[in-house]
């Protein structure tokens, strides 16, 4: 009975044209999850020669596809496990499966272990952020159908941040995304994914980088990690929703993972989507207006290493408030910048200054902060007193926080707020009562 509602439903027996015009033509060896009884893999081997694998839940579906397909295993992807095969794919298709899945973090994950390394992983899901769902729940509603983005077969959830997020949890990077059937109805979201171009195969530190339409200094900060940096790290930009062309490019850098949003979500809403992501023992939250000095990475890991209880630890700049200011710089374009940087020295005896505040224009932090302290606090909205807040908590835990004498990073300053024509110093005022109320300050 269920298997001949589901066909006539349309529900395994679809062609997906849309799905077929992303699928590489130059696809040699192809794995369709979830692949119904094979239309889609029909049409694409009746225009290439390739080599096509089927997984199906469906038994009646999957006899079916196996007229269609080179070799079809009717199975539970929950369980599957496809590492055991020594098979490589140059494409793998998830056209609307990942949300019928106990775990897709998951399977996402696993089954991109058996990508080719210039390999396509070709998705599409369904988006919960559509504007009727919103209208639905503002109304208190939040009904199942038989089909659609309520689907009642759905398990999870997706917006467009959150697919983001689970790819890059899976060590891919999504090249190309297409709203579908339109931009102003994003009933669900097509995918390309690929494997990204990595230096180091095992990152130590995530530099994330939170930006929103600064690019030509966005891009002069990504360039700068890029060329100073030695030790294993990975870089991972979190886009406020820019409209000056940074997601084009972001998308293009093959060396460079992101998160896009359709929002501006504010400094601390923002970098939480990273923090939610990390799995490296350290981690950078890096203003998209810096440019980062030689061995800067080794010498902080070198000196935050020095005491166990330093979780947090932060350079001196040219732009900065508070002890970390260098207020006398005597360079006037980058090239002397660096000059200055490697010959940098303070006064203070000490490589490192431990201090109640330091701020996040460009701090290191170990990991093991997010398990003890949480993620930043969110009630200070676009930004401004999320840093003095968190350097609250960790030291109410028995933390410490400081910044370092030798090494020296120089800052634009403020070129989000002035770029956006955002007004700082009412978010100032306004965050400032914020803290005070929070930590009873009067």
């Amino acid at each position: 009975m269920e298997n001949t509602l589901r066909f006539r439903n349309g529900y395994h027996n679809l062609l997906r044209r849309e799905i077929l015009e992303l699928i590489p033509k130059t696809a040699a060896s192809i794995l369709d999850l979830g692949c119904g009884t094979g239309e889609l893999g029909k049409a694409v081997k009746a225009r290439q020669h390739c080599f096509y694998e089927g997984i199906e839940l469906n038994k009646a579906a999957a006899e079916i596809a196996s007229t269609h397909l080179d070799n079809v295993f009717q199975d539970n992807l929950n369980r599957f496990n496809p590492t055991q095969r020594n098979r490589r794919y140059d494409c793998i298709i998830l056209g609307d499966i990942l949300e019928h899945l106990i775990n897709p973090w998951e399977i996402l994950e696993k089954f991109s272990a058996v990508l080719s390394a210039e390999g396509s992983i070709i998705a599409s899901i369904p988006n919960v952020a559509h504007p009727w769902i919103i209208s639905q729940l503002q109304k208190g509603l939040f009904r199942y159908d038989d089909t659609g983005i309520l689907d009642k077969t759905h398990l999870r959830f997706f917006t467009k941040t959150s697919i983001f997020q689970m790819f890059y949890k899976a060590g891919l990077k999504i090249v190309w995304l297409r709203s579908h059937p339109a931009k102003d109805n994003p009933i669900q979201y097509h995918i390309i994914a690929k494997k990204p171009k990595l230096k180091h195969r095992e990152a130590l530190v995530t530099v994330c980088i939170l930006s929103y339409n600064t690019w030509p200094f966005t891009i002069r900060t990504i360039d700068s990690i890029k060329r100073f940096t030695t030790t294993p790290h990975k870089i991972l930009v979190i886009d406020n929703g820019s409209t000056d062309g940074t997601i084009a490019y972001l998308r293009a850098d093959k060396e460079v993972y992101h998160i896009e949003s359709d929002h501006n979500l504010g400094f601390a809403r923002g970098f939480n989507q990273a923090l939610q992501c990390i799995d490296t023992p350290y981690f950078v939250l890096s203003n998209s207006d810096v440019v980062v000095t030689q061995d800067w990475l080794k010498t902080m890991l070198k000196h935050i290493d020095s005491d166990p209880k330093l979780v947090c630890l932060g350079p001196r700049s040219n732009s900065v408030s508070g002890p970390q200011l260098i207020s006398e710089t005597p360079y006037t374009n980058l090239e002397g910048m660096h000059k200055f940087a490697k010959t940098f020295k303070t006064p203070e005896t000490s490589v490192i200054t431990y201090y109640h505040r330091i701020v996040f224009f460009f701090t290191l932090f170990k990991s093991e902060v997010l398990k003890k302290t949480g993620f930043l606090d969110e009630r200070f909205g676009i930004g401004n007193y999320e840093d003095d807040d968190y350097c609250m908590r960790i030291h109410s835990q028995g933390g410490k926080c400081a910044y370092d004498n030798t090494v020296f990073i120089h800052h634009y300053g403020s070129l989000t707020f002035q770029k956006n024509k955002i007004n700082w110093q009412r978010l100032m005022k306004t965050n400032k009562e914020k803290f005070k109320k929070k930590w009873g300050i009067k």
